[in-house]
Order: structure tokens, then C-alpha cells, then sequence
């Protein structure tokens, strides 16, 4: 008889993911975890190479090869409430508007033509709910940023905040090099001893 151990049902993909976003240096989190804020539904994570067909005249147009020319990612989930840094996180494009007294976030307003989002970038760990402790397969994006419609439907419903985040490479990017995007793991290769 097959015993199937608890560690090899942790690995079968099922549940929620954590959400964790921090400014780049990782300092300022924002935890989308169940427990600092709530998920109104699950994500999706998107990661795919940018590919140019390599093909020879003696094969026709036969594709021998394949080479990497870049990377595309994006990430979609939908916070179930409403707070200024779930905006802030959703709408890349805005500028805070802060108190006279104290300097705390009370508004947000579209942010200056010629704004560079990069800017407003955020690092994000996707770290699977049913993995525990375990952050084997967790995954880092070094550089997000959201940078596409904010959609907000006002019915007689529940409500949601959609996010939708687009990856960029990393600050400190080597093309020459690999890990200038993503790392699955709990090692960044890019950290500083």
C-alpha cells in the first residue's frame, strides 16, 4: 500500500496565494494575506518569454530555434476592500495628496504628464497559501507596476478593487545575465552578501 505524505499534498496547487507588495528595497509591505487585507477572489500570474524563430534557407521556413529576446508577465487579483493603499497599488498613475499636519495619505490625484511609472514600481512575492512555511515555491517579481484601466463597478452588490500589474526588469539590470525579472524560491540570486 502507497502512503501519500502530507509534504507531497502541500504541492499539489490548490487555494489562495499571498500577496505581498513592498517598496524595491522591501520596506512598507502590503499583504494581501487574509489577514491585513482580503482577496475578493483569487489571481493569476502570467510569465512568458519573447521568442524570435531562428530558420535556415536550406529547411525553408522551417523554425530550427528559438531565442529568448525578452520576458512578458502580468498579475491580476481583485482586493475585496477599499483602503488608500489598495488604490495607491491599483492606479500606478496617481500622485498622494497628503495632510498639511503629519504628512499622511489622504487622497490620490493623476500624477503629472511625463511621470515615469517605473517609479511607482512595487516587488511582489506570490507565496502559495497551502505551502505553509514552506516558501520553496514562492515567486518574486522584482519590478511591477500597474499600468493599465482601474475598472470600479458601484451596483447593489459585492464590490471589488481589481488589480492589474504589469512586470518590468529589475533595477540593476544586466541583459548579459540572467535574473533580471523573476526568481522562484526563497534565494534572490541578485542579493547583495
Amino acid at each position: 500500500m502507497t502512503v501519500v505524505s502530507d509534504n507531497l499534498i502541500e504541492k499539489i496547487p490548490f487555494g489562495l496565494a499571498d500577496y505581498t507588495f513592498s517598496d524595491l528595497d522591501g520596506s512598507n509591505p502590503v499583504k494581501f494575506d487574509g489577514l491585513e487585507f482580503f482577496q475578493s477572489e483569487g489571481g493569476e500570474l502570467k510569465l512568458a518569454p519573447m521568442l524570435k524563430d531562428i530558420s535556415v534557407a536550406d529547411f525553408g521556413e522551417t523554425v530550427i530555434e528559438q531565442i529568448i529576446t525578452g520576458y512578458t508577465g502580468s498579475l491580476t487579483f481583485s482586493a475585496a476592500q477599499q483602503d488608500m493603499k489598495i488604490l495607491q497599488l491599483a492606479m500606478s498613475f496617481t500622485e498622494p495628496i497628503t495632510a498639511a499636519v503629519g504628512g499622511e495619505t489622504v487622497g490620490l490625484m493623476d500624477a503629472k504628464i511625463g511621470t515615469r511609472l517605473s517609479k511607482k514600481a512595487k516587488k511582489v512575492t506570490i507565496h502559495p497559501r497551502i505551502m505553509g512555511d514552506d516558501k520553496s515555491l514562492d515567486i518574486t517579481i522584482y519590478k511591477v507596476v500597474s499600468n493599465g484601466d482601474f475598472t470600479r463597478g458601484f451596483g447593489n452588490e459585492q464590490g471589488n478593487i481589481p488589480v492589474s500589474m504589469s512586470m518590468m526588469p529589475r533595477d540593476g539590470m544586466d541583459a548579459s545575465k540572467p535574473g533580471n525579472f523573476f526568481y522562484v524560491g526563497p534565494t534572490d540570486p541578485n542579493a547583495v552578501a
